[in-house]
């Protein structure tokens, strides 16, 4: 997902202005908007999210209500309010620390079954030094880096669609294979294909049981055109799902390995394209 604008999301405060509350990845800041329904488009509002790393966009159309007539006189405005409350919108994050010294390689994980995962770190200094969103082929977020100083890191878990729930974090030293699978992640990201396929074989040889490799590195094979390589990483990937019983997407995998080797089915002729 680029960086930029993440998450958004709507609160509204009564029947005539709502929040729409936003962050910015790099600046770490929670943008509020106030603006009175009276104030919106004929045609609705829209509120486009765009996750990082994972390329999803999420669209919203809220519909406003009913613009009030500017010419309406003081007469025809209600004088009296019916309700009004102070209340307090506490952020949709939480966050954990942990001390590190310089050079010290960690992995940093998020967990959770029942929402989208964001993670952020912020140095000592306050400033942010990664981010991620979706790692490894699944929702759970992961950093895996190499701490630039000695001192207390903050780790910031959030909830990449603002609904909450229960996740565990954890931070422990990073393996080889770790390193090697983010390098290959990340040169990727930066649109290094070769070195990306270097990286991951690399993570291969460390560790040849993860199936998600496999089909990271096939998914870049195929792009350089290298077919028989992409169905040599797919079918070694479905062997591995198949081994830990996860049958579904072992067939999953194996009918996109058909679909490779045949090819789209062609277009059948139509009667009257035969006769001309």
């Amino acid at each position: 997902m680029p960086p930029g604008w993440e998450s958004g999301c709507i609160v509204f405060l009564d029947h005539v202005s709502y929040l729409f509350l936003t962050k910015v990845a790099t600046s770490q800041v929670i943008k509020v908007m106030r603006i009175r329904k009276s104030q919106s488009r004929p045609l609705g509002f829209l509120i486009a999210a765009s996750a990082l790393l994972g390329g999803i966009s999420l669209v919203l159309s809220i519909a406003p209500a009913q613009a009030q007539n500017q010419s309406q006189t003081p007469s025809q405005t209600p004088s009296q309010t019916i309700f009004e409350e102070q209340g307090s919108l506490q952020p949709m994050q939480h966050e954990h620390t942990f001390s590190g010294t310089k050079g010290q390689s960690v992995t940093i994980s998020m967990i959770s079954a029942e929402f989208d995962t964001f993670l952020a770190l912020i140095d000592p200094d306050g400033q942010e030094l990664a981010i991620n969103d979706d790692y490894a082929r699944s929702l759970n977020s992961t950093i895996v880096v190499t701490l630039p100083k000695d001192g207390t890191y903050k780790i910031v878990a959030r909830s990449f669609s603002g609904q909450g729930g229960n996740y565990t974090v954890t931070v422990n030293p990073a393996t080889e294979y770790d390193q090697a699978y983010s390098r290959g992640v990340n040169a990727y990201i930066e649109g290094d294909v070769g070195e990306a396929i270097e990286a991951l074989s690399e993570a291969i040889e460390i560790d040849p049981d993860q199936p998600v490799t496999y089909l990271d590195r096939g998914d870049l094979y195929y792009e350089q055109g290298e077919i028989d390589a992409v169905i040599a990483d797919y079918q070694k990937a479905a062997d591995l799902y198949e081994e830990a019983g996860d049958m579904t997407t072992a067939q999953m995998l194996r009918e996109q390995i058909t679909y490779i080797q045949e090819g789209p089915d062609e277009p059948q002729e139509t009667e009257s394209e035969s006769e001309n």
